[in-house]
């Protein structure tokens, strides 16, 4: 086994033996993928668009202290308002029967721009029941805090809450289950044939004897006699030509 060499030859005489190995693990693994893919459902998104400024015109310009104020807030709203229990009386008073929790943990806050205030509140669920008028509710919600907090401005939601249909890629994971499956057999295929240690060739047997070897062997056998002692192996073939001179 320790002087095993492969040539051309004999890797393609070994994957044709094989083949059948490499067809039953890609079947295996790809229908694994195609089943895992059947169970993929749909997602949803929720965005909605806000405006922290000092007056309602868009256009003004803003300091970069002023801008780092303003995305501190959206940074603490973001945090406070995961807070067990912090935005439930927002959805008592409108008749949202979901735990805030489990909603404050789906939000999330950026920023559109370096230069304007203004900020996408997102919120992403397996289900679009109800998602619009949570958002909604959880900008309200923001915006009036914004004017508690900094009296100064004049915040506004630029854009309502619309939802979006994120359906999920159905091709990646069957065709990478199909590389892997190819891979694996590949892999068996040589781990096996290494841990074989038979002879099953003249060249085989020609590097494993210190002789020369006259003849061919028979491709319908597998096994070589030796005054009666059956030789499977390198090593056994060495043993009996060793006894035999």
């Amino acid at each position: 086994m320790d002087d095993k060499l492969f040539d051309f030859e004999e890797i393609f005489y070994l994957f044709k033996k094989k083949f059948w190995i490499i067809i039953l693990i890609t079947i295996i693994t790809t229908s694994f993928g195609i089943y895992k893919v059947s169970k993929y459902q749909p997602s949803y998104s929720a965005r909605a668009k806000i405006f922290i400024g000092k007056s309602t015109e868009l256009m003004n310009f803003y300091s970069q202290q002023e801008l780092e104020y303003y995305s501190q807030f959206v940074d603490l709203f973001s945090e406070v308002a995961k807070i067990d229990g912090f935005l439930d009386e927002a959805f008592e008073k409108n008749n949202i029967d979901v735990p805030s929790s489990s909603i404050a943990s789906r939000l999330s806050f950026s920023s559109n721009s370096s230069n304007v205030p203004i900020y996408t509140i997102s919120y992403s669920s397996y289900t679009d029941k109800d998602m619009a008028k949570i958002l909604n509710v959880v900008c309200d919600e923001m915006i009036k805090k914004v004017k508690e907090m900094m009296p100064e401005t004049v915040p506004s939601v630029l854009s309502k809450a619309t939802v979006s249909t994120i359906y999920p890629d159905k091709r990646k994971l069957p065709i990478m289950a199909f590389g892997v499956g190819i891979v694996l057999s590949i892999g068996l295929i040589l781990v096996i044939d290494y841990l074989d240690d038979r002879l099953i060739s003249k060249k085989q047997l020609e590097k494993a004897l210190p002789i020369p070897v006259i003849g061919e062997i028979p491709t319908h056998e597998k096994t070589f006699i030796k005054e009666d002692k059956h030789v499977s192996s390198k090593q056994a073939a060495k043993v009996a030509v060793s006894r035999s001179i």
